[in-house]
């Protein structure tokens, strides 16, 4: 590998929708987090078996010990272990999307890391183990890793697969994040690294704590591209719902956007749970979680092989989200995945999965 000639501009980041050659997850442990484990676990065993005959799946987990854990709930649930590989990389939780590696491919369809600085979505958690989890998955690849001089979480980041980029600004554009750096700066980082020429901003909202979210608002609950020129908006039909009025703006914001071509966007309503956020325990809440509420959003699914993966939560709008997801996506099983317990936690589906693109092996 000629790491001297290779350059991140030569490179960028695909489409979710095209080829994976697997999908990444960090299994939930309770270093951090005690109970979480036991919370969480029967999600990730739905996951993996709902993409291990499409796709391989990387498992990070502690150490041999929680290794031989995961392979044992594999068989026990009879998913086993086709194509499923482990990794031994320790993290602080489970956010794979967000300190996670995000991958992308040159024109050779040779793979590579772009290994953003992680900060704990702004300093809110401990993230110093997290940090190190790209670089970490780059060694083992022996694949050649990028490292902006910049703060991103991959759930912040949107790709048409083209050359357009969507995000929102309270996500990226944030002291808490990236101090001192204004957009101009922000988008040649990012189109550097992306190879991205058009960007989309929504406004998101930097107090997205009061109802539950810690990220300042990811575009992954806000809006998703489902192919070139086609958004699915997160959107709200009654005021009632707390996040109305930002819903509303980005509405209005995604029907003023373009394409990287200047074509408009066919924009598609996607419903929330039932009353947007819905009530939940304060002992279910996670430290530092604004209590009462949470951020659940149908928008936070997952595109791999053959199938779209979708959080359901048991809610009256559940069939009709993944209805109204499955009509984007013809060709692929839609399969709902409970994420009442992990959205306590303050994220769904798309937030602990990192898709890798289909690539050529090095010679």
């Amino acid at each position: 590998m000629k790491k001297g000639k290779l350059s991140p501009e030569d490179f960028r980041m695909p489409a979710e929708w095209e080829e994976h050659e697997g999908t990444w997850l960090q299994w939930p442990h309770d270093d951090q987090w005690p109970g979480q484990q036991l919370r969480l676990e029967k999600t990730w065993l739905e996951m993996v078996n709902a993409l291990y005959e499409h796709e391989n799946v990387h498992i990070i987990v502690q150490d041999e010990r929680r290794r031989e854990h995961v392979e044992q709930q594999l068989k026990f649930f009879d998913i086993g272990l086709k194509n499923v590989g482990f990794h031994i990389i320790p993290t602080n939780d489970v956010w794979a999307r967000d300190n996670g590696p995000i991958f992308v491919v040159n024109k050779e369809r040779k793979l590579a890391i772009t290994d953003w600085k992680f900060n704990g979505w702004g300093n809110r958690y401990e993230h110093e183990i997290d940090n190190h989890v790209p670089s970490r998955v780059g060694k083992e690849l022996s694949i050649p890793i990028f490292s902006p001089s910049m703060v991103m979480e991959g759930g912040a980041v949107e790709v048409n697969g083209k050359s357009t980029f969507m995000a929102t600004r309270s996500s990226i554009i944030n002291p808490n994040r990236n101090p001192g750096k204004t957009q101009k700066d922000v988008e040649e980082i990012i189109a550097r690294h992306f190879g991205i020429k058009h960007f989309i901003w929504l406004t998101g909202a930097p107090d997205a704590e009061k109802w539950g979210d810690d990220t300042d608002w990811h575009v992954d609950i806000a809006a998703r591209f489902v192919n070139e020129s086609t958004v699915i908006y997160n959107w709200a039909e009654e005021d009632t719902e707390p996040r109305y009025s930002a819903l509303k703006v980005h509405r209005e914001e995604l029907q003023r956007a373009t394409t990287e071509t200047g074509k408009r966007l066919t924009l598609v309503p996607l419903p929330l749970p039932k009353c947007g956020v819905y009530p939940i325990s304060e002992t279910g809440a996670g430290e530092g979680m604004a209590s009462g509420y949470t951020d659940a959003a149908y928008s936070n699914f997952l595109i791999a092989n053959g199938v779209v993966l979708v959080p359901v939560f048991g809610n009256v709008n559940d069939d009709r989200a993944k209805r109204i997801i499955g009509e984007q996506f013809p060709g692929r099983d839609i399969i709902g995945i409970n994420c009442v317990a992990l959205n306590e936690g303050g994220g769904a589906i798309h937030c602990v999965t990192q898709q890798q693109p289909v690539s050529k092996t090095e010679e």
